[in-house]
């Protein structure tokens, strides 16, 4: 008997996780499909450099035509930045491409602002639990990779 509520016990925990987990995961589609989501990045890994722990204060939003990136950068410019030229990953753009493709574990999203002034992708890689690797190309310097999580 005791042996039989184990086993119970340790599947209703199981399974509660695995509904979380499917909730979670519906609501980060509901988000993409919509395209209105934060992303949060906690770390930033340079191409040539090792790994940077961020503040909070940095994020890219999705709403709806817009996105609003505040990012910083660490790297090497191919281009001098000009005075008064922001020196992070800082842009309003409301004229861009929006892809999404599901894969197996989540999806990838690929943005591609077209008012910014300069060639730039933000390509997303976001898991069914939220965590988000960003990879932003910058054709004016070299590539920078983000990691962190989806607002809620």
């Amino acid at each position: 008997m005791k042996k039989f509520l184990t086993v119970l016990l340790v599947f209703t925990v199981f399974t509660g996780y695995a509904k979380n987990d499917d909730i979670k995961a519906d609501s980060i589609k509901k988000l993409i499909e919509n395209k209105s989501f934060a992303f949060i990045p906690q770390s930033a890994m340079p191409m040539r450099g090792g790994f940077i722990s961020l503040t909070p204060s940095f994020d890219v939003k999705v709403s709806g035509d817009s996105v609003v990136s505040y990012l910083p950068y660490y790297g090497v410019a191919r281009t001098a930045i000009f005075p008064g030229e922001e020196t992070g990953i800082k842009f309003t753009s409301t004229n861009h491409q929006y892809e999404v493709q599901t894969t197996k574990n989540g999806w990838n999203i690929l943005i591609k602002p077209k008012d910014v002034g300069h060639n730039v992708e933000l390509n997303f890689n976001i898991s069914k639990s939220g965590h988000v690797m960003l990879r932003v190309n910058d054709y004016r310097r070299d590539p920078i990779t983000f990691s962190g999580y989806l607002e809620l």
